[in-house]
């Protein structure tokens, strides 16, 4: 082998070692580029996340201050509910109206004076009984020496059982509901109510008592209210 043979033949290994090094180091950025861009996506979810968690935290906090207030608050107007309560009771009770005629009771917080339908209506009947007119009479005068100025809203509710005997009269058990609440409104206006404060809700069965206990549930509630509520 002459001396230009051979120095061709280091040229060419240089070259094919050249080409080798470039190849490696075109994949070494080719790796680091993926691993950059790997890694702005986490920091990019991290970011997210931190974001996410920052605002739970701040809700959390809110609701919490939120607790704390009513719970300093609960105690005060606890008391006042109860001292109403006992004082509505002794009212009744002054009136001549029985717990099985008329249960006072603090409902999510407005008091409720439940009627038992067995006291009011027939089965699917939205016709007064006359156990039920001497009851509302008893009770309009209750009304109106202790809550002249309030809103009153007569609710009717129903247990679940379907409509039978007057099922072609009435569409549904809240059609039936809504029509005895607007039945005892009407006689609580006949008694001297005025009008403009009376509220009728027909419930059906969407808010009973007890779900265990249909007869409980089948009831008129007057629910005493502050005039702009």
């Amino acid at each position: 082998m002459n001396i230009h043979r051979l120095l061709i033949l280091v040229a060419s290994s240089s070259l094919l070692g050249l080409g080798s090094c470039t190849a490696r180091y075109q994949d070494m950025i080719r790796d680091r580029d993926e691993t950059i861009r790997d890694l702005e996506g986490r920091l990019s979810s991290t970011r997210d996340e931190n974001q996410r968690l920052k605002r739970d935290l701040e809700g959390r906090e809110t609701d919490l201050a939120a607790a704390r207030n009513q719970l300093r608050a609960t105690p005060a107007s606890t008391k006042r509910n109860d001292d109403e309560l006992e004082n509505v009771k002794r009212a009744l009770k002054s009136g001549g109206l029985g717990d099985e005629e008329v249960s006072a009771r603090m409902r999510r917080g407005k008091l409720s004076l439940g009627i038992a339908n067995q006291v009011t209506f027939s089965p699917g009947s939205t016709d007064l009984s006359k156990t039920g007119r001497s009851v509302l009479d008893r009770l309009a005068g209750v009304l109106q020496s202790r809550f002249a100025g309030k809103s009153i809203w007569v609710e009717g509710h129903t247990d679940t059982d379907p409509i039978q005997k007057t099922k072609g009269k009435y569409r549904s058990n809240r059609h039936l509901s809504s029509e005895r609440a607007d039945a005892v409104a009407t006689y609580l206006v006949q008694r001297g109510i005025p009008d403009t404060r009376v509220v009728i809700v027909g419930h059906g069965p969407n808010d009973p008592v007890d779900p265990s206990r249909k007869d409980v549930n089948r009831r008129v509630e007057i629910v005493v209210t502050d005039a702009n509520d």
